[in-house]
């Protein structure tokens, strides 16, 4: 009797919303078998993915043994780097006074670059000692620093994913010939594409660095990361730079509000407001502020040449950000914002 031959993905990062999108979908496909690779195999997620029919197993990043002994057999394997979970402790520690930061110690974002560059490199060193592999696909971001000529050299967690780019093509030229790097827009969920009740006058504003001219690529990560990376591995040849975003969704600022007004049923208007307004106001940090001058100023990959979604044959079809917006549910998140509103205008005085 015929057995049917499966390939073998392995997925960095599976239980993120990067990865956990890239194994749901090759889980589905019957040529396929992915092996999800955690640092916590007992978690939910992981066991989740387990009861889906994954092989889960347990490696970390920082551990090369553990990384090619995960690798052993691969056909293809994605790998996405977490600058993210090194800063956000490290931020938190010297908020709650557990730290306290020395003069002369790198800061918080420096260490966070340096962990996931590490981590990034030895993926890719793992990855290139393995004779079976045919596709390594990488998620990045461009490299802001050198793509602004070192105006712009404080997004750290956009130039270590460009550093580990850097370093594929230029010292694993084996590995860099069967790979690709997919650079995904900003998240459908992201905080900055939703407006806020002003408490001072009742109405929706999209409090925005950008001017409401400025385009920005925008995608469902959780759901049309795995389609993109299947396309990558399955129907594209290696070597391409994918800038990936949903089917009619790289969109002004207005377009945004636009569409958050049709799906809401409420009326959304655009402030752009200074980066110094929203560290003060809403605490958000120099390293996710320094990326909307980039964008501002040369659009969200700058000079790089990138393949667009609709270059890909065949096309990956997804769903749109307006598509998803209308899908949401909107009379908790109206309900829940009501609620944000009335407490908001309770603590400032506002009758």
């Amino acid at each position: 009797m015929a057995t049917s031959i499966q390939k073998i993905i392995v997925v960095i990062g599976a239980t993120g919303n990067q990865g956990s999108s890239v194994a749901d979908t090759f889980i589905k496909l019957p040529g396929w078998k992915v092996r999800a690779v955690t640092r916590n195999p007992s978690s939910p997620a992981a066991q989740a993915l387990a009861n889906s029919g994954a092989e889960v197993v347990l490696a970390d990043l920082s551990d090369i043994t553990s990384l090619s002994k995960s690798f052993e057999g691969a056909h293809a394997i994605f790998v996405n780097t977490d600058f993210w979970g090194t800063y956000r402790p490290l931020i938190a520690a010297i908020a709650t006074g557990k730290t306290i930061p020395k003069e002369g110690e790198p800061e918080p974002s420096q260490i966070a670059f340096e962990t996931e560059v590490l981590h990034g490199r030895n993926a890719a060193q793992a990855a290139a000692g393995v004779s079976t592999l045919e596709r390594f696909v990488y998620s990045a971001l461009p490299p802001m620093t050198k793509l602004s000529g070192g105006k712009y050299t404080h997004s750290y967690h956009w130039d270590s994913k460009g550093t580990i780019v850097d370093y594929i093509e230029k010292d694993l030229p084996d590995l860099a010939k069967i790979s690709s790097f997919i650079y995904l827009g900003g998240y459908n969920t992201n905080a900055l594409f939703s407006p806020k009740l002003d408490p001072t006058d009742g109405k929706y504003k999209f409090m925005s660095p950008l001017n409401k001219d400025t385009r920005m690529p925008i995608i469902d990560q959780r759901k049309s990361t795995g389609p993109f990376v299947r396309a990558l591995i399955e129907d594209q040849k290696p070597g391409i730079k994918l800038l990936a975003y949903d089917r009619d969704s790289y969109l002004t600022i207005q377009e945004m509000a636009d569409v958050w007004s049709r799906a809401s049923g409420r009326e959304a208007i655009v402030v752009q407001v200074t980066i110094d307004f929203m560290h003060e106001k809403f605490g958000l940090p120099w390293e996710v502020l320094e990326a909307p001058k980039f964008v501002a100023e040369s659009g969200y990959t700058g000079s790089m040449k990138m393949t667009q979604p609709d270059e890909l044959t065949p096309r990956v079809e997804t769903r749109s950000y307006e598509e998803w917006m209308m899908g949401r549910d909107w009379d908790t998140i109206l309900k829940t914002d009501e609620a944000a509103f009335q407490s908001a205008k309770a603590e400032i005085g506002v009758k």
